[in-house]
């Protein structure tokens, strides 16, 4: 067996914890030839690193904020190193540049091109565990760069692919429920997942895996497990196989926080370019509606101030609800099984929940509403679908 671990900032998050990741890794070398550990930086590390940079600047230099950034995971993979030293394991730490992630695109949100597994693979050779500064590489110019939030993963899965490995991603619950267990309790742990299944839920905002890393694993066939990072407990396993949602109508409950709903208005004839200039700011735009005289589409908070200087530079009347949250409901059946849209459309009309904007795709339903509604519908819902 040969095994890619990934550990997030929660699971080395002081001292203590990261010698309790270094036992588990002990352990598993019992059953494992080769063992590669990805890390993300300790607890909130990358948090207060981009609050420094924002003392110094409104907007910093995004190459900079990534060299800034990058340190964090490097913290974590020496100590984590020198924890398996000390208990008498031999181990390497690696930033991404020495692993070989290899990157493309801009600063902050790059993609990886490649990884030159070939420094990875004499450290196997002789006997050690590598421990890898997960989210960064480093580009063309040399530069670091980092992969955006959740980067950690997709540098795990894209070893684990590289590499012809499993995946095992070590988090603060115990793998991947009906809904998010810190806003809903009762909620149901679910054993095995299909990519797709798994995929939809993470881009509707299960946060327990970056959606780059799913389609990764899809790509390459990468089983991946996701379990506690106590590793004592039974996880959930992401394979080609498994129809868990297939079971129930609905299956999954996800959010996704800190949504802007913009709304403007402009002829349709210049909407075109107001897209095109939207995407070459690298704004991401979700749900779009339209009536007679306003266009909306939501965003996220954080590219707030880039879309009201585009408008502002455009002469455009613009307007921002702030506050928002996107609620998704996720079930396979819902392909085969019609009055689903109509139950939960009852289910909001009958509690008075006022929501903002509604899409669908094949297997699911999201509706922008109000951030402080958010546990209520998680619970109506819940109760409802037995979930």
């Amino acid at each position: 067996m040969n095994v890619v671990m990934k550990f997030g900032g929660s699971s080395v998050a002081t001292i203590e914890k990261i010698q309790n990741v270094a036992d588990i890794i002990i352990r598993k070398k019992k059953e494992a030839s080769n063992i590669v550990v990805v890390v993300s930086a300790m607890g909130k590390t990358t948090n207060e690193l981009i609050s420094l940079s924002k003392q110094i600047s409104k907007r910093p230099d995004t190459r900079e904020l990534d060299q800034l950034m990058s340190t964090g995971e490097m913290v974590s993979a020496s100590l984590l190193s020198m924890a398996l030293i000390e208990k008498g394991h031999d181990a390497i730490s690696m930033t991404g540049n020495k692993a070989g992630f290899r990157t493309k695109g801009i600063h902050t949100k790059s993609k990886i091109e490649d990884v030159k597994t070939k420094n990875l693979d004499q450290a196997l050779s002789e006997g050690k565990v590598v421990v890898v500064a997960g989210f960064q590489g480093i580009n063309e110019r040399g530069d670091i760069t980092t992969f955006g939030r959740g980067g950690s993963d997709t540098s795990a899965v894209a070893l684990a692919a590289k590499l012809g490995f499993d995946c095992e991603i070590y988090t603060d619950v115990e793998g991947i429920y009906s809904v998010d267990p810190r806003r809903y309790k009762e909620a149901k742990k679910l054993d095995v997942l299909s990519f797709d299944e798994v995929m939809e839920m993470a881009h509707l905002g299960a946060k327990v895996i970056e959606p780059r890393s799913v389609e990764l694993a899809k790509k390459y066939n990468v089983k991946v497990y996701i379990a506690l990072n106590t590793a004592d407990k039974k996880g959930t396993l992401i394979t080609d196989g498994g129809n868990v949602l297939e079971k129930n109508v609905i299956n999954n409950i996800s959010v996704i926080e800190d949504v802007l709903l913009v709304s403007f208005n402009a002829h349709k004839k210049k909407l075109s370019d107001i897209f095109l200039k939207l995407a070459q700011r690298n704004i991401n735009v979700d749900v779009i509606s339209q009536s007679e005289e306003t266009i909306s589409f939501t965003s996220t908070n954080e590219n707030e101030d880039i879309i009201a200087e585009l408008f502002e530079e455009e002469n455009i009347s613009y307007n921002f609800r702030r506050d928002l949250s996107k609620v998704s409901v996720i079930g396979n059946a819902m392909r085969s099984q019609p009055g689903v849209a109509a139950s939960v459309f009852k289910i909001f009309s009958e509690n008075e929940i006022e929501f903002y904007q509604v899409s669908t795709s094949e297997i699911s339903i999201s509706y922008i509403i109000d951030k402080d509604k958010v546990d209520d519908v998680i619970r109506i819902l819940a109760q409802e679908f037995n979930l």
